[in-house]
């Protein structure tokens, strides 16, 4: 990737200047120029999370900055700005222990913890950045690092929400997991082709099953109607497909006994769920890792309406992916220092994504993803949604 291309292709950066930065030195040089010279500052390291584009301002590319050190005594990883979750994984797997990361390991650590980082054992673990022990934070000025003990509200606030504007987040200290007992895979099941409404039956038994579950096993499901493209695989090809993933922390006996309901429940096409070495852990939901142009956003709810999960597995119509993450547990309970994340009340966050390109415009995208969003009733309470999964350029009439 280029400076000025990301994972996400729909959106691409027009900078009238771009600082590849190496590291902290670099970031303060360019916020100095971007303040004399009055320019707008973008900071760019992968693009997952790509929203708005930087046109006309300062681009300030970090993706250099991915050193990671992991100190197993104490248990904490320090990660540069441009590191991704693969970078820390690999880091500290030698050590037996893993971080708090999400289902794709391309993402960069930073931007995933500010919009709180719902990681593959959320219920388990807790949000991602609830495990933050240290910001290193970069202005015009210089390198500050910031502490709960050194300015609580603003550490609260970068873990969660995000550093305040003009400031930069250069590095990050985040504690690490023991990998013991780390359970993982996939269940899936092809519910028929992909322009023919599909059958709601293992979407609801996934549903069912997840009410009482236990803190240490998390869980989320997708509905995935494939195109008919020779670049797929010839078994998903014009294909509605559903895939559970599934992580346990307490190990292979506890996880198939806790499985063993939603595996009798549903014939199940594949199944890998097995011991899982955290480097290995995009296996669990199997996401794209080819960039491409996509756009979404989620709703956090209470429960699962039934009428509305229907819905998911019987659209037809250009591509449109449903992702469903079960929440609670320790995601619900008060992290021990206070930080800005969003939706700990919320039994599931529901997420609606769309590719688009010249054959399918954003706008028509857009309305696909609504479509689906608007069956699921939002909580009447707090904020309503996640900031991790909002994707792409807005929707047309918003700014």
């Amino acid at each position: 990737m280029t400076s000025t291309r990301s994972f996400q292709t729909g959106i691409t950066h027009r900078p009238s200047a771009v600082v590849a930065a190496t590291g902290a030195h670099d970031v303060v040089a360019a916020l100095a120029r971007a303040g004399r010279e009055g320019l707008a500052v973008a900071v760019h390291s992968t693009g997952h999370g790509l929203r708005r584009p930087c046109d006309g301002g300062l681009l300030i590319d970090t993706a250099a900055m991915a050193g990671v050190t992991v100190d197993p005594g104490t248990r904490t990883a320090r990660a540069g700005a441009g590191a991704t979750w693969g970078d820390v994984v690999a880091a500290a797997a030698p050590h037996g222990l893993r971080p708090p990361h999400g289902s794709a390991p391309s993402v960069g650590v930073a931007g995933y913890l500010f919009g709180g980082g719902l990681g593959l054992a959320v219920r388990a673990d807790g949000w991602a950045a609830d495990h933050v022990r240290a910001v290193e934070i970069t202005r015009a000025g210089g390198t500050v690092t910031v502490t709960a003990e050194s300015d609580p509200t603003y550490f609260a606030r970068v873990r969660g929400t995000g550093p305040d504007d003009g400031d930069v987040v250069t590095a990050v200290v985040v504690g690490l997991l023991g990998s013991d007992g780390l359970v993982g895979g996939g269940l899936v099941r092809v519910l028929g082709a992909a322009d023919a409404p599909g059958e709601p039956a293992a979407l609801h038994a996934w549903a069912d099953w997840t009410a009482p579950l236990p803190d240490d096993v998390t869980s989320g499901v997708s509905v995935v109607p494939y195109p008919d493209l020779p670049l797929l695989p010839p078994h998903l090809r014009g294909r509605r497909v559903l895939r559970v993933g599934v992580v346990g922390t307490g190990g292979t006996g506890r996880t198939d006994a806790l499985l063993a309901p939603l595996r009798a429940a549903v014939a199940w096409d594949d199944d890998t769920v097995a011991p899982l070495d955290p480097r290995t852990s995009s296996r669990v939901y199997a996401e794209p890792e080819v960039p491409h142009a996509y756009l979404g956003d989620d709703v956090l709810v209470d429960g699962l309406d039934r009428a509305a999960l229907d819905r998911v597995v019987s659209r037809t119509g250009p591509m449109v992916v449903t992702g469903i993450r079960h929440l609670g547990g320790a995601a619900g309970r008060a992290p021990a220092v206070a930080d800005t994340v969003r939706g700990r009340d919320a039994a599931y966050c529901v997420n609606v994504l769309a590719p688009f390109d010249d054959d399918v415009p954003a706008a028509c995208a857009w309305s696909g993803v609504d479509r689906l969003l608007d069956g699921f009733s939002p909580r009447a309470t707090a904020e309503g949604s996640l900031p991790s999964f909002r994707y792409g350029p807005p929707r047309p009439g918003t700014a």
